[in-house]
């Protein structure tokens, strides 16, 4: 799909160079563009948060069992009949793995904690075993690493990964609660991490303002490393100051965050510097990972800080793509996502604006819906600070509204319900293009700026006032029940008067009373969403905003 959208919208682009732009003809094109683009929507968030995979047991010259319950870590041997008792007598007794001997621990079902763990290279940690047959199911069998509230759990290494573990109530006066990565690029899947913490280093009182404090209270990574992390559940994991509740990068790290589910994860409690943005992530200093499809739910940044969802800044140019900010707030500004490339900076001059070779932020095909900041200007997003890039394919509606300042942007292709406002200039800075969207709010621009081929709900010369006509795809539902799984982060929903057809929903936004969700399956009657709508009555599944 991604092929013949792309294709579609380059035709577009050179037929409409053929034709009369404003006229009918560019209107039947706007309209082609925009609904090959929301024909997408339904399978944007599909196949997120943990899954159990099977063990490809011929990728490893090595298997070693852990047991929990029946280990010992003096009488084991790591075998299935005598396995290890805790994971670091494993790690300690595998010495051979290299490129070509590669390792794996399969963690049985139960409790683990003691030392924090350090991961090996070219050795491999999977959970959600049974403890006896050792078969697989990461739900029915949880492996959970615990931290008590006393350490950090895992240092990560190169060429290893962790997959199908429950990371648990770490906690640590420094960054990196649940992992620390510094210069080294694991795999992280299919696992939950839920209730991790970085406390606030002590003493704080900086002399300024937005000053580093203790990032990621879930995973941190640092110095080039570039991890994947991917098909996992972030919830309610805290920073008290410092960045990225769930997952902060900073210093020219790479990397992939994708099919991952943020809920309910916060920054910013015990902030009095502004120095805890980016309520879920947080990517920072010359990062730029890719961002794709991932759920950010009900996140927030406390105490005047940025983004409630994802925070980038000081020229770091991620590329985010296909996900869905739902429900998000903070304190400040961008209830969402907050893109900037100057750092906040008092005790020395600003960086010179790098070229864009170097400099270019990508946002294409994400879904922004419910989010809020308390100016109520850009609950969406904030685009600042000399940012470069491109806004492309998105959907913004029922936030409280998006905002491009001080930036270099091209904004097209877009179907924006909310109030837009783009405003100031600076030295170094093209004008940004504003192009070929449906922007139905209300439409402020305080700056130069090319702007052509819209559609708007006012009179704008160049441009069109056409109302666009969306498919009347909003659904009421009333609820016979309501249960929220805390393990899961989900909400079963039984529903009354209206069945579905299996999974048709998935990837759709729910509100019910002040609470949001996402629809993770569906059949019938039946709902799994993310989130928690327990005591809902009733709830609306909003709109895909598809033209029809």
């Amino acid at each position: 799909m991604d092929n013949f959208r792309e294709s579609g919208y380059f035709f577009m682009l050179w037929f409409g160079g053929l034709i009369r732009r404003g006229g009918w003809a560019f209107t039947l094109l706007a309209v082609m563009a925009c609904s090959c683009y929301r024909s997408e929507m339904h399978t944007t968030t599909a196949n997120v948060g943990p899954v159990t995979q099977p063990v490809l047991r011929d990728e490893y010259a090595r298997i070693y069992y852990v047991a929990a319950t029946r280990g010992s870590d003096h009488s084991g041997d790591g075998s299935m009949q005598k396995p290890w008792q805790t994971i670091q007598q494993a790690l300690r007794n595998i010495r051979d793995s290299a490129p070509g001997i590669r390792s794996a621990v399969l963690v049985s079902q139960g409790e683990y904690s003691g030392e924090t763990i350090e991961m090996k290279s070219h050795v491999d940690l999977l959970g959600g075993f049974d403890a006896v047959s050792y078969q697989r199911d990461i739900f029915l069998y949880p492996t959970v690493l615990m931290g008590r509230e006393q350490q950090r759990l895992i240092i990560g290494a190169d060429a290893a990964k962790l997959d199908g573990f429950v990371v648990t109530k770490a906690s640590v006066r420094d960054k990196g609660a649940g992992i620390y990565c510094d210069g080294v690029s694991p795999t992280i899947s299919n696992s939950v991490f839920i209730a991790n913490q970085t406390l606030a280093p002590v003493p704080w009182n900086p002399q300024y303002l937005h000053e580093t404090a203790h990032d990621g209270g879930a995973i941190y990574c640092r110095n080039a490393a570039a991890p994947t992390i991917e098909n996992n559940m972030f919830a309610h994991n805290n920073t008290e100051c410092g960045r990225g509740a769930a997952i902060a990068l900073h210093g020219r790290c790479g990397g992939r965050i994708a099919s991952n589910v943020f809920y309910s994860n916060t920054t910013g409690l015990n902030d009095p510097m502004r120095s805890s943005d980016g309520g879920a992530v947080s990517i920072f200093e010359w990062s730029n990972p890719l961002i794709e499809n991932n759920i950010f739910l009900h996140n927030q940044a406390l105490a005047s800080n940025d983004a409630g969802a994802l925070f980038v800044a000081l020229w770091s140019a991620p590329t985010i793509k296909r996900n869905l900010f739902v429900g998000n707030v903070c304190g400040d500004d961008a209830g969402a996502l907050f893109v900037g490339g100057q750092e906040h900076r008092y005790d020395r001059p600003l960086d010179a604006l790098p070229e864009k070779e170097l400099f270019f932020v990508t946002i294409d095909s994400n879904v922004f819906i419910g989010n809020s900041n308390p100016s109520k200007n850009s609950g969406a997003m904030r685009f600042t600070m000399e940012s470069r890039g491109r806004f492309a394919h998105n959907v913004v509606a029922n936030n409280s509204g998006i905002y491009f300042q001080r930036c270099e942007a091209t904004i097209e292709n877009n179907i924006i319900l909310d109030n837009f406002l783009l405003i100031e200039t600076k030295a170094g800075l093209q004008p940004s293009v504003i192009r070929e969207n449906i922007i139905w709010g209300e439409f402020k621009l305080k700056t130069k700026a090319i702007v052509a081929d819209n559609r708007f709900r006012e009179k704008i010369t160049e441009n069109m006032n056409i109302t666009p006509d969306f498919y009347d795809d909003r659904e009421e539902i009333k609820i016979i029940s309501a249960a929220y799984n805390p393990k899961k982060m989900t909400t079963s929903l039984l529903a009354t008067g209206r069945k579905f057809n299996p999974d048709e929903l998935v990837g759709r936004v729910v509100k019910g009373e002040e609470h949001w969700g996402v629809v993770k399956t569906n059949s019938g009657a039946e709902l799994e969403i993310w989130g928690d709508l327990s005591g809902c009555l009733e709830c609306t599944i909003l709109p895909t905003y598809r033209l029809k």
